[in-house]
Parts: C-alpha cells; structure tokens; sequence
C-alpha cells in the first residue's frame, strides 16, 4: 500500500462584526478552546506554521499554513472549530487544501 501525501492547509480570515462586539471574557474563554484544539491537533501530528498578517497585501487580515498527515484529522480539526464559533461566526474564513506533490 502506498503511504498517504501529507495534505497542505490553507487559511485566510478576519474578524466578524459579532467578534468585535464580543465581551473581553468572550474573547477570552473563545481564545483558549482555539488553543486547546490547536494543542490536540499538534498532538495528533498537524504541523502549524504559525499567523502571518498580510492586511497590507490583501482583504484578509491573516493567514496560517498547516501540513496535516491525513484528510480525516483535518475535518476532525475544522469541526471542533466550527462548533466554538471560530468558522464563520468569529472570523470570515477561506481555506484551500491540496495534497503534497513532487518538486
């Protein structure tokens, strides 16, 4: 059986009027649940490349890359989010996502 490419994610987002509007605890109490998701997501073997702002370049605000070892752990990751609000709800988001191929 051949192995699995990894898979490269992409997001591009910003903030949402119902973020700005938020309570500082709000934002607070959302930020650590995105953290705890992060953290079992690392654990499981999703590479995060950090939050790079590009506002300047473009209408998003920020964007992360992530390579994430298969589709599954991905959707597992994206519904965890999508179910504390960060998905449309706290931030207006675009994701792409593409398997690894040769150089």
């Amino acid at each position: 059986m051949a192995e699995e490419k990894p898979l490269g994610f992409f997001a591009a987002w910003k903030a949402t009027d119902t973020w700005y509007s938020a309570s500082e605890d709000e934002k607070r109490e959302f930020d650590r649940k995105v953290e705890d998701i992060f953290s079992r997501a690392r654990e499981k073997g999703v590479k995060m490349h950090g939050v790079y702002d590009c506002c300047w370049s473009t209408e998003w605000k920020y964007f992360t890359f992530w390579e994430v070892p298969n589709l599954e752990l991905l959707e597992e990751v994206m519904e965890e989010l999508s179910e504390i609000g960060d998905i449309n709800m706290y931030n207006a988001q675009r994701h792409f996502v593409g398997r690894k191929v040769r150089d």
